[in-house]
């Protein structure tokens, strides 16, 4: 099987490093969440053909102003929220208040990260990027313009603009010294498997920390379809082009899941939802980044009640209560997360004999 690769931010125990939040949590309260996700618009300048997202920004082509953005960073800031990643929703940097946004919650003491296409990236954004946000993942998910075109929908001009924004990354950070850590994302099917040693190489040369395999699931509009690629031979040879200074990484236990097909949850409830959650850009509140523009799964709109209020309110109790794991999509961002909180949410024996 695999060999285990990975780096500690992507790791799902790191949920254990936030001990005075979970402990909060297990004997009964109501925290805030550790982490927020913030949708700066719904516009997009790609046009991905197996976007988790397309149904959501056809409805939706909402943008968030720098004074809303200011007003909710403020409120995420009185919650104590520790970190708040801008990603979509749409291209972040299709709204050209992002860039401040981002540079003022780094002044209000949060961690910052973003995801990005990387194709709006200039000299100017990208010193400030580098300067502001703990990390950055770039969406590739090719190694060619030819597969890029099928990935993104885009020609080979925007794929060399996506190049040269992650050169302009890791320039900038170099020449600033920052701390930042500069990813590549890779979403792995049938149209990508052939390029992923590929991408390696080209990720590798571009000088950033790490690129990330991921599998592709397919979502639109609560409807998933998922295929197992075969990727363990080629995974293989990536991971040969790792070094100190460039790590090729994978979601190991996805791969493991879909290859056995194994999509079931050996957990009732879902707990991570009490530790992460998402602001939209028309700001409205969603429980989860995977149920975005989803009624059910509403919590409030924070143009019209503070943070506070709806993460206390009735209605979010009411929307945790009803989550039907049939509207879920099966390898979740909160699926591992869920794995460690069902467990040390259930009573065990013999707790002081280890």
């Amino acid at each position: 099987m695999l060999n285990n690769a990975s780096v500690r931010q992507f790791s799902s125990d790191k949920i254990l490093k936030h001990l005075d939040i979970v402990s909060n949590w297990i004997k009964g309260g109501n925290p805030g969440p550790i982490t927020v996700e913030i949708d700066m618009t719904n516009v997009c300048n790609h046009s991905c053909p197996e976007c988790v997202v397309d149904y959501y920004q056809k409805n939706d082509s909402n943008t968030l102003s720098f004074e809303d953005a200011k007003v909710i960073i403020d409120q995420l800031v009185e919650a104590k929220i520790r970190g708040l990643t801008f990603t979509g929703g749409g291209e972040p940097l299709c709204n050209i208040h992002t860039i401040d946004a981002i540079v003022y919650a780094k002044k209000k003491g949060m961690d910052v990260a973003l995801i990005t296409n990387g194709s709006l990236v200039s000299k100017e954004k990208a010193m400030a990027l580098v300067s502001s946000c703990v990390w950055i993942r770039t969406s590739l998910d090719a190694a060619t313009p030819e597969t890029f075109k099928i990935t993104h929908g885009k020609d080979h001009t925007e794929f060399n603009k996506i190049i040269k924004g992650i050169q302009m990354l890791v320039e900038e950070k170099s020449k600033l010294k920052t701390e930042c850590t500069i990813g590549v994302g890779y979403l792995t099917s049938d149209e990508t498997v052939s390029e992923m040693e590929q991408a390696a190489i080209l990720c590798k040369s571009l000088g950033v920390d790490y690129l990330q395999y991921r599998p592709m699931q397919i979502h639109h509009g609560g409807e998933f379809s998922y295929h197992w690629t075969e990727v363990n031979r080629i995974i293989e040879k990536c991971l040969q082009h790792s070094n100190d200074s460039f790590k090729v990484l994978f979601s190991k236990h996805k791969y493991e899941m879909m290859q056995k097909k194994n999509y079931g949850r050996n957990y009732g409830k879902c707990y991570g939802h009490q530790f992460a959650t998402v602001i939209s850009a028309s700001g409205d509140m969603y429980i989860c980044c995977h149920l975005r523009g989803y009624e059910k799964y509403k919590l409030g709109n924070i143009k019209k009640q503070s943070f506070l209020e709806i993460w206390n309110s009735e209605r979010r109790k009411k929307v945790y209560e009803n989550i039907d794991f049939k509207d879920c999509i099966p390898l979740c961002r909160c699926n591992t997360f869920n794995q460690i909180l069902w467990e040390l949410k259930k009573p065990a024996d013999h707790v002081n004999f280890l």
